[in-house]
């Protein structure tokens, strides 16, 4: 086992061995690992620890407990699963969830930008859809007794959008998610969370988190992927904040002429300024991407086989340039999370 700040034992709780490490963000390392049972069984999965310098943090674990209790409710197929959640004997938390084998969306979009292409838009409305049906699956949560509970993912962007070899595509990443069930208030007042470049306008603006807002950063991403670059730029975050709080969209189609009507409609709909004017629901959003799909021309099991296909490909050609075994796994953390102090408004 390589990495840095390795644990004290390579295997945890018993059952699960670290292999090396797979991604690292501002809260967590992400380890791939194999699950161990009995008669010979095991199976890969990925295991998220905590920081051990943050464990004194009671707000920082509390997070990371509610990321562990929200993703065991969503059983979805479009939703990195959950598996377990276990303490090892130095007494740190442990977040046991599938592994999926292939690269996130953000790592796909830089290794295209290097190549100065563009990936094949049924490719990037496929990535939608899917995406699409894990947030409809958090947004309409329901309690056991059939009472609402919505998820807010309050992250949506490249890098929490994990794309299989398969052709799988996994929302991942709710370390930053508000429940209507949560019994405590874990964000700081005054403060935003999230990548900046995809906070919706109302965000910027001091407004809570919605299943609109998380639409708005949904088509914030399919923007970028189709164009090739970020929707919002700037020199430094209070920039980006000015540009977002105009909410100055200037149409996907004049950044890459030829797109489906339906899918720059779309696209436009959801990153309207005002929450309101969005779609009313991620599953809707979605049938209308699916309107689109069914413009290509190829089955979508033809497309969902080509993204396999180009996912692996292009892994294959990051692990050939960069030599590093991190770029063999998937669990690629999310690196920045923008913590906004709202007491300064952005001005236009």
């Amino acid at each position: 086992m390589k990495g840095r700040d390795k644990p004290k034992s390579q295997h945890i709780a018993g059952k699960y061995e670290l292999l090396e490490r797979a991604g690292e963000g501002g809260m967590a390392v992400v380890w791939r690992a194999v699950m161990h049972g009995a008669a010979g069984f095991s199976r890969p999965v990925a295991l998220k620890q905590m920081k051990p310098q943050l464990r004194q943090d009671a707000r920082q674990v509390a997070m990371f407990v509610e990321e562990a209790r929200l993703g065991a409710c969503l059983l979805h197929p479009n939703v990195a699963q959950v598996l377990d959640f276990v303490e090892d004997a130095e007494g740190s938390y442990w977040l046991v969830t599938e592994w999926v084998d292939g690269l996130d969306l953000g790592s796909l979009l830089r290794y295209y930008r290097t190549r100065k292409e563009r990936i094949p838009w049924p490719l990037i409305t496929l990535i939608g859809i899917e995406a699409l049906h894990g947030l409809a699956a958090a947004h309409e949560r329901h309690a056991a007794d059939g009472t609402p509970v919505p998820v807010v993912h309050r992250d949506v962007s490249p890098q929490n959008i994990l794309l299989g070899i398969g052709g799988a595509v996994k929302l991942s990443d709710f370390g930053l998610a508000r429940a209507r069930d949560r019994t405590s208030v874990l964000t700081t007042p005054g403060f935003i969370k999230g990548k900046l470049g995809y906070l919706a306008p109302e965000l910027v603006g001091g407004a809570q988190a919605s299943p609109q807002s998380d639409l708005f950063a949904m088509a914030s991403v399919l923007w970028e992927s189709l164009a090739g670059h970020p929707l919002f730029t700037g020199t430094n975050d209070r920039e980006v904040m000015r540009a977002i709080h105009r909410g100055q969209v200037p149409p996907v189609s004049g950044e890459r002429p030829g797109l489906p009507k339906m899918l720059t409609f779309a696209i436009g709909r959801a990153l309207s300024r005002l929450p309101a004017e969005r779609y009313a629901t991620a599953s809707t959003m979605a049938r209308d991407l699916e309107a689109a799909l069914a413009g290509a021309l190829a089955s979508t099991l033809e497309i969902r086989l080509r993204l396999g296909r180009t996912v692996a490909d292009a892994r294959r050609q990051l692990i050939r340039k960069a030599k590093r075994p991190e770029l063999r796994t998937t669990q690629r953390m999310a690196v920045h999370r923008s913590r906004i102090d709202l007491t300064r408004r952005p001005r236009d």
